[in-house]
């Protein structure tokens, strides 16, 4: 997908963190609260509710069950479009998540679970609305994302949960305006960030938490990829990823694409075996464009390669912006083809396209293997 200047700085996509003050000084919950989360990432999503519905009895007025049932619904309809039933239920979800973190900030204005269910639930959101290329949806929003992102930075040395947030701030407010200088001016309103200080925080969200840490591991891949174009680190920790859940589809896209761009292919037909078999539209429109990738990549196959970047590119357009990397690296794929059969019109017109659905360098310069 690609992340407007909004949802980088402020969305700060994250997943669940849970505070040392109640849920963590309660072992039998904790516990629910981590197979709950895991089973969301496997997509065993039958698990995942039954374990959110104990969690709901145990907790029944705290922002923890709200947030994890919002959860549920945006993995298990993924990719969750702009309307329809589940995003009513997922933005009505989240929104009580806020609610009910609010209660907790009234009595205590620092109280670290208030901080952190207000600051995620609404960055969960504006994640939301940024997937479906609606970022204006959460202008109004900014204020309370930012204030609460300096709380939880100021409270990390108490939760270690926050050094997640507090990394993103300080790479992405540097990294951003690094590569989109029209934004400096934007960027100075805000507190200053630090893009190896980043890495290290980040790092440190990876090794030392437990609920934030898949979220970690994904944005440590993302700026390795975008912003460090460092692809050999990118895809160790995609590789994390997809090796602790091989039935999430977005981590199974996520390694592909890496592995191809590092032409892997041994690795990645193995893996495209697999994903063959999912019914599901999602699934197949990866399969397509990845399948295009290595037939592509197969002189003998130039004809099929071009057939399957076109399927993948008329079935990731009803999932809007949120395939958009898709539909780049099959169009980048077709400019390719297009160069091989020197016609320079088709050429130009398939590279615009690759190029204004993306801003990953790396899906542009791609150069096949010799």
């Amino acid at each position: 997908m690609r992340f407007s200047f909004i949802s980088l700085l402020f969305s700060l996509l994250t997943v669940i963190g849970l505070s040392q003050e109640n849920i963590l000084d309660d072992p039998e919950i904790q516990e629910k609260v981590e197979k709950c989360l895991s089973s969301t990432y496997e997509f065993n999503f039958a698990e995942a509710h039954s374990l959110l519905n104990e969690i709901e009895k145990a907790l029944p007025s705290h922002p923890a069950p709200s947030f994890l049932k919002a959860l549920i619904i945006y993995w298990e309809n993924l990719p969750l479009p702009s309307k329809g039933i589940h995003s009513d239920e997922f933005l009505k979800s989240m929104k009580e998540s806020v609610a009910r973190a609010n209660l907790l900030l009234k009595e205590d204005p620092d109280d670290i679970e208030g901080v952190f269910f207000d600051l995620h639930a609404r960055a969960f959101i504006a994640m939301y609305w940024a997937d479906n290329g609606k970022p204006g949806r959460v202008i109004k929003d900014i204020d309370n994302l930012y204030r609460r992102t300096m709380q939880g930075i100021n409270l990390k040395e108490k939760f270690n949960e926050f050094y997640f947030s507090s990394g993103l701030y300080s790479y992405y407010i540097e990294a951003y305006v690094e590569l989109h200088p029209v934004y400096k001016p934007i960027a100075a309103l805000f507190r200053e960030g630090n893009k190896e200080e980043g890495i290290i925080e980040l790092q440190y969200a990876i090794d030392n938490t437990t609920y934030i840490k898949v979220e970690a591991i994904l944005f440590m891949s993302l700026l390795q990829l975008n912003y460090e174009k460092n692809l050999e680190e990118a895809l160790k920790y995609a590789a994390i990823l997809y090796n602790n859940y091989p039935k999430n589809t977005y981590y199974i896209g996520h390694y592909l694409m890496i592995l191809l761009y590092q032409n892997k292919f041994e690795t990645a037909s193995v893996i495209l075996e697999r994903i063959s078999g999912k019914e599901d539209d999602f699934s197949q429109m990866i399969f397509m464009v990845m399948e295009g990738f290595i037939l592509e990549n197969n002189r003998k196959k130039i004809h099929e390669a071009k057939r399957m970047y076109r399927e993948g590119i008329r079935a990731a357009e009803k999932f809007g912006p949120f395939a958009d990397i898709y539909q780049a690296i099959a169009y980048a794929g077709l400019s390719r083809i297009a160069k091989i059969n020197n016609d320079q019109r088709a050429f130009r017109k398939n590279r615009r396209k690759s190029e204004s659905l993306s801003d990953y360098e790396f899906i542009l310069s791609y150069q096949k293997p010799v």
